[in-house]
């Protein structure tokens, strides 16, 4: 069974929402950095094609 000591640690409610709020703005733009980083591949790939197509 694990140790666990809580006397240390002033944990109130404000901080634990504002830690829960700072990492879901965390999440939510590595999700949109995600979602640019393959729009912008789906580009090149088509921009790629074409350029096959015409030369």
């Amino acid at each position: 069974m694990a140790n666990l000591e809580f006397d240390g640690i002033s944990a109130d409610i404000e901080s634990v929402r504002r830690r829960a709020r700072h990492s879901t703005h965390v999440q939510r733009a590595q999700v949109m950095l995600l979602a640019a980083c393959l729009s912008t591949l789906g580009v090149v790939a088509v921009a790629g094609t074409l350029l096959t197509r015409i030369f």
